[in-house]
């Protein structure tokens, strides 16, 4: 009984839990990408309600790219990930969505808005929203961008914000004590 409960739990938080699309193509080139905002450049930390967090290690790389580390630690400080992405800039519609590059040659695609001088939210492009609503013979820039500047208003096209601080600011450290102190 208490195994079927446990996986009810695992399958319906998987359900609820927003995923970011997986795509295919890049939004636009390096030597197309925005100029990137220099006021990333830092060290960043997002705390979960489960106790863990994501560190992220954001320098500048060549022209308009953005070299990412991200370290994904599970409650207890217990290292569960480490990833290396590349991050540059495309305009769609007057909102500034980043193509980020993974290890493994596909994308995931985000934006940004600032709290603070040191804390922003990120969304990224929701998996479900895309792979029910984005129908296309073949995956193309040109109709991924077509599709998401139709939708960028659809409240469905992101996934939750994730709240980043900048590591050591008094956000961060206000923050950190609360989750302390909530027992996470």
């Amino acid at each position: 009984m208490k195994k079927l409960l446990y996986i009810s739990l695992i399958a319906m938080s998987l359900i609820l839990m927003a995923c970011p699309y997986d795509g295919e193509v890049e939004l636009c080139s390096y030597d197309e990408a925005l100029k990137t905002d220099k006021k990333l450049l830092d060290q960043w930390v997002a705390f979960n309600e489960e106790g863990g967090r994501d560190e992220v290690l954001v320098e500048k790389g060549n022209k308009a790219v953005l070299i990412i580390s991200r370290k994904n630690y599970e409650k207890g400080n217990k290292l569960n990930s480490l990833e290396k992405y590349r991050a540059y800039p495309t305009e769609i519609k007057g909102e500034i969505i980043y193509t980020i590059e993974k290890e493994d040659g596909r994308y995931h695609y985000c934006k940004y808005d600032w709290i603070s001088k040191n804390e922003f939210n990120m969304q990224f492009i929701d998996e479900s929203f895309m792979k029910n609503n984005f129908k296309a013979d073949s995956i193309t820039t040109k109709n991924t961008i077509e599709f998401l500047s139709e939708n960028l208003n659809n409240g469905e096209l992101f996934t939750d914000k994730m709240e980043f601080y900048r590591k050591y600011s008094p956000e961060y450290q206000k923050v950190k004590i609360f989750m302390q102190k909530s027992g996470f």
